[in-house]
């Protein structure tokens, strides 16, 4: 069982219990513009009032069944308007701007969500809670992450510490630097991110970048192995040597929802694997 189950199972036995009447008062008809506030609003009890969401928004299950009415590119507001919507969540640093002020143009309520770093998670759970009426759910859900955060901070705050080169994407080669999002990961497990300098997020990096870092651990966020391939002509990084060459799922570790405490959890267990 997964270390955010317990969670989920939570929000669905509170669903039960949460009056109708209390539900009549707030938004009943919510779109969401981007897979990670799919899963916040799922989180906070109201996914049942879901009733457009963003390409990717595929967790939890009941997600995918639900009409797609944007990508990350742009929204289909015609689409949008056809639903009648009486709230939109989004995402307040990937969403255009422009097409949230479209959206406010036809008088559509809007509620920004702002990823951060984890503790940020069970903030906006709360957050969704109050804005939707489903406060007895989101609240004990925000809780329970929260103490499942700091059992792994426990668990794992003997992790030896290494040099981590963490792959975001392969072409072009792309890293991450002091995002907090996934930084606060790769400190929770004991690792040192090699490119944490960086002045850009996410820079795009050459191979002979991180042959000079020399680092210990390569992780890859990706579910294809052959984005790991290329690193093996490289064997004068330590990594490589020791076929310390990793991946997990990003859409596990990257996107900003309660699952991240697995990809923590997956991320740990790897600093362990590589220090043997």
């Amino acid at each position: 069982m997964s270390v955010y189950a317990p969670i989920f199972a939570l929000m669905a036995a509170s669903l039960i219990t949460l009056s109708s009447s209390v539900k009549a008062q707030y938004p009943q008809r919510i779109i969401s513009l981007s897979p990670h506030t799919t899963e916040l609003i799922f989180a906070a009890g109201a996914g049942d009032r879901l009733i457009g969401v963003s390409a990717y928004s595929d967790y939890p299950e009941q997600a995918k069944s639900l009409p797609i009415v944007a990508s990350s590119q742009q929204i289909n507001i015609e689409t949008i308007l056809a639903l009648e919507p009486d709230l939109i969540i989004y995402w307040q640093q990937g969403n255009s701007a422009a097409d949230i002020n479209q959206l406010k143009k036809f008088s559509i309520p809007v509620f920004p969500s702002k990823t951060g770093g984890l503790a940020d998670v069970a903030t906006q759970i709360q957050k969704l809670g109050e804005v939707l009426g489903t406060q007895s759910i989101a609240e004990p859900v925000s809780d329970k992450y929260r103490k499942a955060l700091v059992q792994l901070r426990e668990e794992y705050k003997q992790n030896p510490k290494q040099d981590l080169f963490y792959q975001v994407w392969s072409t072009p080669l792309m890293t991450v630097a002091s995002d907090p999002w996934l930084q606060e990961q790769f400190e929770l497990c004991g690792f040192n991110n090699v490119f944490s300098d960086s002045p850009v997020p996410y820079p795009v990096i050459n191979v002979e970048q991180v042959l000079v870092k020399q680092p210990a651990v390569i992780v890859a966020g990706t579910v294809n192995n052959k984005d790991l391939q290329q690193w093996q002509r490289w064997q004068s990084i330590p990594a490589v040597k020791s076929g310390n060459i990793f991946r997990i799922d990003p859409d596990v570790s990257h996107r900003f929802s309660p699952r991240v405490l697995t990809g923590i959890k997956t991320l740990c267990d790897i600093a362990l694997k590589a220090h043997k």
